[in-house]
């Protein structure tokens, strides 16, 4: 990737060297929000080759980019972009030294790529469903499904550390492999319901221990009112054992190949 060189000024001062960021890839056209602004607070222009453009900005550089205040003002790039267009989220921190730049490296090698993949994600968006359960709820369910673990529960109940660590430590195996079998059924339920309302999914993986399922999905702006009505039905069905909120629409960031160098 190039390097930006610092330039003098007219007065003989030393200028502020600048670069671009690239947030995105969309195609070429694309409607750009005139209040939409990015990382330091920069205007987001597009830099246009064939039927893509790449969704810029200018930056300052020698700053390390990674802030919180970086990644919210990409997202908001990116997700902005994707409410008026099919967008494909360029890796984070992906800065080049000038607008040539963008057209040598990123937009003329890859231009028909960019334009198949853009023309799949023509007219849908990404929506992230986050399923968590009511951990005591849950557990209850599972002492009252499980004989032996009601007992073990009750035996260790009293019980010192110390004396009942072995029991404890069986106790806690028997827990850990009810809920996986629990968790196992709920998500396949939750996809039941949901996934005819979307033109494809992801399900991505959590360590929480109230986790239910993670799971992101693309879905066609036509068939948007019937997928929220199904999270509503999946959220009523979840009452008094968990909850479930919905995220987006986003930028379609699990659904696009993520074998080139410049997609995240």
């Amino acid at each position: 990737m190039r390097t930006t060189q610092v330039a003098p000024t007219m007065e003989g001062h030393t200028a502020v060297p600048t670069a671009h960021y690239v947030y995105a890839v969309v195609p070429v056209g694309a409607p750009v929000p005139d209040e939409l602004t990015g990382i330091d607070d920069g205007g987001v222009e597009l830099v246009a080759h064939g039927p893509v453009a790449a969704a810029t900005g200018k930056i300052a550089t020698g700053r390390v980019f990674g802030r919180r205040d970086d990644l919210l003002a990409h997202s908001r790039v990116t997700d902005t972009l994707a409410l008026g267009c099919a967008v494909i989220p360029v890796r984070f921190g992906s800065v080049v030294s000038d607008t040539d730049a963008i057209v040598a490296e990123l937009l003329a090698p890859n231009a028909d790529y960019f334009a198949a993949v853009l023309d799949e994600l023509a007219g849908c968006r990404q929506f992230i469903v986050r399923a968590r359960y009511d951990e005591e709820a849950v557990l209850a369910e599972i002492v009252a499904e499980y004989a032996d673990i009601a007992a073990l529960r009750e035996r260790t109940r009293d019980q010192s550390v110390e004396a009942s660590w072995t029991e404890r430590i069986r106790l806690g195996e028997l827990v850990a492999r009810a809920l996986e079998l629990k968790r196992d059924a709920d998500s396949a339920a939750l996809l039941d319901l949901l996934a005819p309302a979307a033109a494809d999914w992801n399900v991505r993986s959590a360590g929480e221990i109230d986790y239910l399922a993670d799971i992101a999905f693309l879905v066609a702006d036509e068939r948007r009112d019937a997928f929220e009505r199904a999270v509503e039905q999946a959220a009523s069905d979840l009452t008094g054992r968990g909850r479930i909120r919905l995220v987006g629409p986003t930028a379609p960031y699990d659904f696009v190949p993520g074998d080139d160098p410049w997609v995240s």
